[in-house]
């Protein structure tokens, strides 16, 4: 039995030239939100397969740091891995698409000096990390693209019950 493929280059244009929506929605995003990556080679993939988790929670998306060899045999610095299910339901709106997309390119974070510019690396390429969540989101996200998880209702939820009858005592 062969084994299955659960990851899939999605290429920036279809077969008539016309660029694919993650790839139209990364550019607009870019260029509106993330002008720091402009010079970052971002790919992006399908992952297919994704199962609940323990909690029940399915995962929308992915980024991944190029490691060095990555980076060499490849030519990208991330990769985002979208879930394809999840995308392809007819539930999924395209403004959750634009924030999953959002949420992900928030990760893609350059590294730079003390001075807070971009450290390059021997072979001229600038160096990239990872940037973690800042409360299970990204307030930037949620700022354009409002609540868009259920998980995020349910914290925004708690956040005002909390705001409407803080503590008086501990």
């Amino acid at each position: 039995m062969a084994k299955q493929v659960n990851v899939e280059l999605i290429g920036a244009a279809d077969e008539n030239g016309k660029m694919r929506t993650p790839h139209k929605i990364m550019a607009e995003l870019i260029s509106k939100y993330h002008k720091h990556l402009k010079d970052v080679r971002v790919a992006i993939a399908w992952r297919y397969g994704w199962l609940e988790d323990a909690d029940g929670l399915i995962r929308l998306g992915q980024a991944k740091k190029a490691s060095d060899l990555d980076r060499q045999l490849h030519n990208y610095d991330f990769v985002i891995l979208i879930n394809h299910e999840a995308w392809n339901a007819a539930e999924f709106t395209e403004a959750q698409m634009r924030a999953l997309i959002d949420h992900e390119l928030c990760h893609c974070e350059i590294k730079v000096d003390e001075l807070g510019e971009p450290i390059i690396d021997d072979t001229g390429r600038v160096l990239t990390r990872l940037r973690k969540h800042d409360v299970e989101e990204f307030s930037e996200v949620v700022a354009r693209n409002g609540i868009w998880k259920k998980e995020l209702e349910h914290f925004a939820e708690i956040a005002l019950d909390k705001a409407t009858h803080p503590l008086t005592a501990l």
